[in-house]
């Protein structure tokens, strides 16, 4: 059996992801959201009850005032053309300048006013309406805001971006404008591969397990593991209680973790087998978040091997128990 050290899957985690954390992926259309974007960094995912709404990935600069939010959905209309021409699209952006003028109305704004629309970038086979604003906060001291809005069609979805930032940072805007929207474009026409997918969904996974996109990375590196039928899953480090009224909450997620650990050494060299020991630690690491977070209960078993100095001598002595 072919196996890859720790130290090896660190490296070559490293080479595959040193430039393309991922964020969040839409499993429906394979797109894969960076963990940068443009230089903001990912912060959450919002998965709206209305389904025509969609959902919005956020992002934001730190110690700027740079931010974006990017949202796929439909807003109720049906068909919508690929491309940025159109009456759904001019509609869409016509209802920006109505929600700020409502703000203003209702004493939330004030000073708005449109500083100009346009089709972005100028050439290339998926291109951006646009329309910015500037306005300044009610309450607040009087430093002009900036609201540019982008807006796409293709997958019969719009594409959303709203990209603020406070005019004293606007010098850089220009440069965070080009490279957000050209990784948009790169994502939403090259699709993820299944290899790529699968990756993305342990990463993002061992991030946060129990958020929204970490919750159905996991439902998607389940069912592609069960389909793996070489690998070898050690049940006996499964510790905790398992009958209905006794069993943590999130415990579920503790057994993604440790298939993510082990889907991460043979993915990228398509094995049959390994990565058994990678998987215990991917498992403790998952539950140490979970745990961290108030999201799943004590484990007896799992603090005392948490405070373990030697891991691979821990899962050894686990395993010659077994």
């Amino acid at each position: 059996m072919k196996r890859m050290g720790l130290g090896g899957l660190l490296a070559l985690g490293f080479a595959l992801t040193a430039g393309a954390d991922p964020g969040f992926i839409d499993f429906e259309q394979n797109w894969i959201f960076p963990r940068e974007l443009g230089g903001m960094k990912y912060r959450t995912v919002e998965k709206y009850e209305d389904a025509s709404l969609g959902y919005s990935v956020f992002y934001r600069e730190r110690r700027t005032s740079f931010e974006a939010e990017v949202s796929v959905c439909n807003l109720g209309y049906d068909p919508i053309p690929d491309g940025c021409k159109g009456e759904a699209i001019d509609a869409v952006l016509k209802g920006v300048g109505s929600e700020l003028e409502w703000q203003q109305k209702n004493g939330k704004i004030k000073r708005l006013k449109k500083r100009g629309s346009a089709v972005v970038p100028k050439t290339g086979d998926l291109r951006f309406a646009s329309v910015v604003y500037e306005y300044e906060e009610s309450g607040r001291a009087a430093t002009p805001e900036i609201l540019s809005t982008y807006l796409t069609g293709t997958h019969n979805r719009f594409i959303k971006i709203r990209f603020s930032f406070s005019k004293a940072d606007g010098a850089s805007a220009k440069e965070k404008e080009t490279q957000m929207l050209a990784q948009i474009t790169k994502m939403l026409t090259t699709p993820a591969d299944e290899k790529e997918l699968l990756l993305a969904s342990c990463s993002i996974f061992l991030d946060d397990p129990a958020s929204y996109g970490g919750r159905i990375a996991a439902r998607y590196l389940m069912a592609k593991a069960q389909a793996m039928d070489d690998l070898n899953v050690y049940t006996s480090l499964f510790v905790w209680p398992t009958g209905y009224y006794s069993k943590p909450k999130n415990a579920n997620l503790l057994i993604a973790g440790y298939f993510a650990g082990m889907l991460q050494v043979v993915v990228p060299q398509d094995l049959p087998e390994g990565g058994e020991y990678e998987a215990f630690l991917a498992m403790l690491k998952t539950y140490d978040t979970l745990h961290k977070k108030e999201q799943i209960e004590s484990i007896e078993k799992f603090d005392e091997w948490l405070k373990a100095p030697d891991k691979k001598a821990l899962y050894e002595k686990l395993l010659t128990v077994e």
